[in-house]
């Protein structure tokens, strides 16, 4: 029937005044109106809110949950059952000390239940990965100081110390008797830390390092752990041996007595509030003259005998340096892992309300859950498909550092370098649209996607800048380069498009088929190879240019879009990978997933497929019609498949993944969850 302008005028205000309602952070309702639509509600002889429970599920969720969990199944129930109690349910007006005492209290726990160990490098590596996922969930402070004290502390002491002094503190890591830090980053030397300025002397008359801090630009900067806890630090610097700077090496050094006083020389000042994370407690650093024995120095691979002689295994400054930050590999891995714990409890809040949260329906009434809309499922539902493809990929990654071999040293510093970026850049991306697509409530700290948010840019600084990873991930794939290869795309590359597109003859293809796929995914990754070798050589041989002003001036976009298409071709294979040995009743789910990954991603580089011919016009239309589709058909299992990521229930503390109208009804919370859950207020 004929619908009247001014009656279709009046249903589209009605429209733009539930959305805006249900988005504004600063919406708010009179006590009034709220009453009014309890009565209704209660007329209608129901509860305006239910989170509904998944019953109907397309694929087995527990089969799902072990596919991504990959290993360490156990450790992770242990985690979960451990998060039931008090001490990891989140508070948030609570004075800075408090949030790191919080921090502390639950590391202890963690650490009392023996759920992680520094030994795991040497018999368990993905375990200390999963329990970085895991508790990435919970806290993204404390999995920052576990990270800090496992890995960068204790791993580095593990893999470099041999001595009876290491071997003592080895022994107190797991307990917390020896809490750590790592004094890597310098105030004005950051990713190019070879060139730090901290010293270490060797005194030969009384066999000890003088560790000293020359300048204000030396002290050591954002170390995790210092302000507060740590007792020991491993301290990098430039080994100076009978006037002979021997290149950058580490050393153990007291930080902190017995008592928990700072020790003499030791300067510690507490770096304070920061957008996020403050249960970490982040310290500069600063050495006046501190003197430590000859034995504190980690020793795996250089020696000063007594008399100062220096030996070492490593004849470079530079390779001794490298072998020295080999933690930061295993660095990369656990921060992607805390940030994809970190996404998956961001959209399984987001999925949970948006189920529940009713917006305008047909008739003009609050009666259709928003998840029901276009708009929240295009918004939603491509995050959940990336963060399946990331957590194959990272699965991969983990599986490659486990079984780490001199022939596979290249391929796993790729993957490390190029997935925490990819990853922690995706956990922002989440973070933040999920936060948006969750309105007023979103904007809450309690709804914990300021969390999110913070932490995600915590780990895209930390253990190595992003953009600087990939241009590692790219200097490194530069090394693979064919140069006939080189050649052929540089003379293909002056030919016409309809030339082109004869020689690679993707763009007759399926797009939705896996192999299809696939090959466009390598043929844009190989085509960025070979077009960045081509213009790098053209810069420095024709165009006067030194290959640094190449690499920094003039290609620096290519350098990312390498790196960027090495990670995502990874991601897409190992999805791929993942589909073939699952369980059958995963099939047809992941299979929907992986084309939803890569249509995504290719419509993200459209311009770059349709420059080089591989898709037409018509395609690119067929294209944005397939993933609307996909994110329909989706949709509607977005619930089941945010489950599958196998959150406990009593681990999603935030009102909108439970009874958020009763959080909102029993008394005033101030927004907090703690006491609300004592109450049982939600």
């Amino acid at each position: 029937q004929h619908t009247p302008p001014f009656a279709m005028f009046r249903l589209a205000q009605r429209a733009s005044q539930a959305a805006a309602s249900a988005t504004s952070p600063l919406h708010s309702a009179s006590h009034g109106a709220v009453q009014t639509a309890r009565a209704q509600a209660a007329v209608r002889g129901r509860r305006r809110i239910a989170v509904p429970a998944v019953t109907d599920a397309p694929f087995d969720m527990a089969k799902m949950q072990h596919l991504l969990d990959h290993d360490n199944h156990e450790t992770r129930a242990a985690l979960k059952e451990l998060f039931k109690e008090d001490v990891f349910t989140p508070r948030y007006n609570v004075p800075l000390s408090k949030e790191r005492e919080i921090a502390m209290a639950q590391l202890q726990r963690i650490a009392d239940n023996k759920l992680i160990s520094v030994f795991d490098f040497k018999t368990n590596p993905h375990r200390i990965f999963s329990v970085h996922e895991t508790v990435g969930w919970a806290s993204g402070s404390t999995a920052t100081k576990m990270t800090v004290q496992w890995n960068l502390f204790g791993g580095t002491v593990l893999k470099l110390g041999g001595g009876d002094v290491h071997k003592q503190v080895l022994d107190k890591i797991d307990s917390l008797e020896a809490v750590g830090c790592f004094g890597l980053t310098e105030l004005a030397v950051g990713n190019n830390a070879v060139e730090m300025t901290t010293q270490a002397t060797y005194d030969k008359a009384t066999q000890e390092f003088i560790v000293n801090t020359p300048s204000a630009l030396a002290q050591k900067y954002w170390i995790t752990n210092g302000a507060v806890h740590a007792k020991w630090a491993v301290v990098f610097a430039r080994l100076l041996v009978e006037g002979k700077d021997e290149g950058v090496h580490g050393v153990l050094v007291r930080i902190r007595d017995e008592a928990h006083k700072v020790c003499p020389g030791v300067v510690v000042r507490d770096m304070g509030m920061k957008i996020g994370v403050n249960g970490v407690d982040n310290a500069t650093l600063a050495f006046q003259n501190v003197r430590v024995p000859r034995t504190n120095l980690l020793d795996s691979i250089s020696q000063v005998a007594a008399d100062g002689t220096f030996t070492s295994s490593i004849e470079s400054k530079r390779g001794r340096f490298l072998t020295l930050a080999d933690q930061l590999l295993s660095g990369r891995i656990c921060i992607a892992s805390m940030c994809l714990g970190s996404t998956k409890m961001a959209l399984a809040g987001a999925v949970k309300y948006s189920a529940s949260r009713l917006c305008v329906g047909p008739t003009g009434k609050s009666d259709t859950p928003i998840m029901h809309y276009q708009l929240q499922q295009n918004a939603l539902v491509p995050l959940i498909a990336a963060t399946y493809a990331y957590n194959c990929a990272l699965n991969y990654t983990k599986d490659m550092y486990a079984d780490a071999k001199a022939d596979n040293a290249l391929e796993l510093l790729l993957l490390c370098c190029a997935m925490k970026p990819l990853i922690t850049w995706h956990a922002e991306r989440t973070a933040t649209i999920t936060r948006e697509r969750c309105g007023g409530q979103g904007y809450l700290a309690s709804n914990r996607f300021g969390e999110a948010i913070a932490g995600a840019h915590a780990g895209m600084t930390a253990e190595g800048d992003n953009r600087v990873l990939m241009q590692k991930v790219s200097k490194e794939l530069l090394t693979r380069v064919d140069k006939s290869k080189v050649m052929q795309h540089a003379i293909l590359k002056m030919q016409p498009l309809v030339v082109r597109r004869l020689v690679h003859r993707l763009c007759w293809r399926d797009f939705n088929d896996a192999d299809a796929q696939l090959e466009m995914f390598r043929f844009r990754e190989q085509w960025c190879l070979n077009d960045l070798a081509a213009g790098l050589h053209a810069h420095t041989k024709n165009g006067g240019k030194t290959l640094f002003e190449a690499w920094m001036l003039h290609e620096s976009d290519l350098v990312q879009a390498l790196a960027v298409a090495y990670g995502e071709r990874v991601a897409l294979e190992q999805i791929v990978r993942a589909q073939k040995g699952a369980d059958p009743g995963l099939h047809h789910t992941l299979d929907k997933l992986r084309n939803l990954f890569a249509l995504d991603r290719i419509r993200a580089d459209k311009g770059f497929f349709m420059r080089e011919g591989v898709l037409f016009p018509s395609t690119s239309i067929k294209l944005d019609h397939d993933i609307d589709s996909l994110n329909r058909d989706l949709g509607k299992d977005a619930l089941a498949l945010t489950s599958a990521f196998g959150i406990p229930q009593h681990l999603q503390f935030s009102p909108i993944c439970n009874d958020w109208e009763k959080y909102n009804d029993t008394k005033d919370y101030e927004g907090e969850i703690f006491q609300a859950k004592k109450d049982g207020g939600y």
